[in-house]
């Protein structure tokens, strides 16, 4: 080998270590994503294959010579006690197969310490694994997380493998969203210096009035803007609205005067301050037609179809988890229910340094996350005066 390849083996080397230490961290680095195909391992029901990894339903004790002929020396199941009416731990060690047990069968108990612990044991990629549970259906819920986080795999393209290889629960679906949600949103804290965005509206400190002042004020478009954004909302009386993203309330209290006493407004947030401060202003204003609800930073955490109307300004940018709390929403609101988000448009070249460094994504990309909810797009409306935001209504 000449001096050349070797200075250039050394730079490939010392790229790859790159990419697995960050700050002296050793982190996760992700792994090729292979096709997933369809396999066969005796009579073992609904098999498929990914590379070294096979998921599928169950088998029994006629098929574990098919297992161990295709090269598996692991078996991990997702079953718990009472589930299978042979001993499958004895027939998989009298076998010389290890076996490994991760229980759980009911979605509440697809906790985020069961998706750990498989994605742990699943790093073992070059083992070849079986990993099973009854039909696949849980299978299929938790090795989507798997595809995402540690292959790349984008959401939706992961969802659909999923399904194919046996996923039906939509709550083993939904919970497999939101541990992803979470661990990508982790992720960006970590990246960030281990600063939330939502930080300080968290802050048992916070000063309330301070945010008034910022934006409550004319230099603020959706704040000068509010009469022509109240115009295009065409609120009636006796609808029922939830204010996401509440703040300090400006919009919160101008629903509650336009909806009138038949009506309802929900002033939604994740910070008990400003809620507190919402409440405050409705006493004093005599205000009876407004219910405070503080939410998680995943769900509006409203009844299904409750709302016939939610309204998300200068705040989809803040969902930590796009995903799920947009799904809420969607719960949340009757049949035929309007979403209104106001936010930021994003433009590369041509926003403000402080919207590209602050907001995630541009409005393309809010509308194909809103519409993958489930959402339809009615149309975007051009508000007088928003020259920085962008309108934008939804259907269910």
């Amino acid at each position: 080998m000449n001096i050349q390849s070797i200075l250039l083996s050394s730079l490939t080397i010392a790229f790859a270590l790159s990419q697995n230490y960050c700050c002296g961290q050793e982190v996760k680095a992700k792994v090729a994503a292979k096709p997933v195909e369809k396999a066969e391992l005796g009579e073992t029901r609904n098999v498929h294959r990914c590379g070294e990894l096979f998921l599928a339903g169950q088998f029994g004790p006629q098929d574990i010579a098919k297992i161990k002929a295709a090269g598996i020396t692991r078996v991990i199941s997702l079953r718990t006690n009472g589930e299978i009416d042979w001993n499958q731990k004895k027939a998989l060690d009298d076998a010389d197969l290890e076996f490994i047990v991760v229980p759980f069968r009911a979605p509440e108990d697809l906790t985020d310490d069961v998706f750990d612990k498989v994605r742990d044991l699943l790093d073992n990629s070059d083992q070849p694994t079986l990993f099973h549970c009854g039909s696949a259906n849980r299978v299929g819920g938790v090795w989507m997380a798997r595809r995402v986080l540690d292959e790349g795999v984008d959401l939706e393209t992961a969802a659909k493998e999923a399904k194919t290889i046996g996923l039906r629960n939509t709550e083993y679906e939904q919970k497999a969203r939101e541990y992803i949600e979470r661990k990508e949103a982790q992720k960006k804290t970590e990246k960030s210096g281990g600063k939330s965005i939502n930080a300080s509206f968290l802050d048992p400190d916070m000063d309330v009035a301070a945010f008034v002042k910022r934006f409550e004020i004319d230099n603020r478009e959706v704040y000068a803007a509010r009469k022509e954004i109240l115009r295009a909302l065409d609120l009636k009386a006796g609808n029922r609205v939830a204010d996401v993203g509440a703040g300090t309330g400006l919009y919160t209290h101008l629903f509650a005067e336009q909806v009138g006493d038949s009506g309802w407004i929900f002033a939604v947030d994740i910070s008990p301050k400003f809620l507190a401060h919402i409440k405050d202003k409705a006493n004093s204003l005599g205000t009876a037609n407004i219910t405070n609800v503080l939410c998680r930073e995943n769900s509006v955490d409203l009844p299904p179809e409750s709302i016939d109307v939610a309204y998300v300004c200068d705040t989809y940018h803040h969902f930590e988890y796009p995903d799920s709390t947009t799904q809420s929403i969607y719960n949340a609101l009757r049949p035929g229910g309007e979403l209104i988000v106001v936010d930021f448009e994003r433009v590369p070249g041509k926003s403000r340094d402080w919207i590209l460094g602050h907001v995630r994504a541009g409005k393309e990309v809010v509308r194909k996350e809103i519409e993958e909810t489930g959402f339809s797009f009615v149309e975007e409306t051009a508000i007088p005066g928003l020259n920085e935001n962008y309108f934008l209504r939804f259907k269910k």
